[in-house]
C-alpha cells in the first residue's frame, strides 16, 4: 500500500518560491492499476517522484508498506527503491553502447544480486518483453519500441511490487505504444504489482482501475472502480 498524508512540495526560497504540490492525502491499495493525469504543471510528475522517494516532500508523510520514506538514509532507501520498485520513462534512458543484459543489470547490482540468480533473473526479464534473443545486442541497434521494452525489462528485473511508468508511450508511435501499454497491463495482473501511470492520455487513463487527476499541485479528483474499496 501507498499512503500519502499532507504532502506538500515546495521548490526555491523566498521570492522565488514554488508550490509544486499542496495537502496532498492519497491511499493506494496494493496491485491496483493508477493514472496520475492532468495538464503539463500540475504536479503529476513531482507526484511520482515523491510517491516514489525519488525526490522528499517538503512536509508530510509518504509510507510504503508500512515503511516511512522519511525515516531512511540515503543507503537505506536507495535499497528499498531497487528491491521493491521498478520505473520506466519516456526517454528511455538505456546505454546504447552496452548490451540489453547489462542494461538490465544495474538493479540487481544496487540490490546486491550477483551470478547465476542475476543472469537467471535478467533471462527471465527479456522473455517476459519478447527480447529474450537480443541479450547480447547493442540496445542502441534497438527500435523504439524494443528500446521501451528494454527498459520496462530493467523496471521488472527486480520482480517489484511498484512499478512506476512516466509517460511511457509519449516517444512512441501509436500501435507500438499500444504494445506498450497491453505488456504494462499484463505485467500489473501477472506480478500483482501496483502499477502507477503518468501520463496525458486519457485512453490509457481510462484502462487503469484508479484515476487520479491533478490540477495546480492538488488532487482535483479520484475515480475508478476500485476507489475507496479493498
Amino acid at each position: 500500500m501507498i499512503e500519502l498524508a499532507h504532502v506538500s512540495k515546495i521548490y526555491g526560497k523566498k521570492q522565488n518560491q514554488f508550490t509544486a504540490l499542496e495537502g496532498i492525502d492519497l491511499k493506494l491499495e496494493s496491485g491496483i492499476s493508477v493514472a496520475v493525469t492532468g495538464k503539463s504543471g500540475s504536479g503529476k510528475s513531482t507526484l511520482m517522484h515523491i510517491m516514489s522517494g525519488l525526490d522528499k516532500a517538503t512536509n508530510g508523510t509518504v509510507v510504503i508498506d508500512g515503511e516511512n520514506l522519511d525515516d531512511m538514509k540515503t543507503k537505506t532507501k536507495d535499497s528499498f527503491r531497487a528491491n521493491k520498485m521498478g520505473f520506466i520513462f519516456q526517454s528511455f534512458f538505456v546505454q546504447g553502447n552496452e548490451t540489453c543484459a547489462d542494461n538490465i543489470a544495474l538493479p540487481l547490482e544496487i540490490a546486491g544480486v550477483t551470478g547465476k540468480r542475476r543472469r537467471e533473473l535478467i533471462d527471465k526479464a527479456l522473455e517476459q518483453v519478447e527480447l529474450g534473443d537480443k541479450r547480447s545486442a547493442k540496445a542502441k541497434n534497438l527500435s523504439g519500441g524494443q528500446k521501451q521494452r528494454l527498459a520496462i525489462a530493467r523496471a521488472i528485473v527486480n520482480e517489484p511490487s511498484i512499478l512506476f511508468a512516466d509517460e511511457p508511450t509519449g516517444n512512441l508511435d501509436s500501435v507500438t505504444g499500444d504494445t506498450i501499454e497491453n505488456l504494462l497491463f499484463d505485467l500489473n495482473k501477472r506480478l500483482n504489482c501496483t502499477l502507477v501511470i503518468v501520463t496525458h492520455d486519457k485512453d490509457l487513463a481510462d484502462k487503469c482501475d484508479i484515476r487520479v487527476n491533478m490540477k495546480d499541485g492538488r488532487i482535483e479528483s479520484v475515480t475508478g472502480a476500485k476507489v475507496g474499496k479493498k
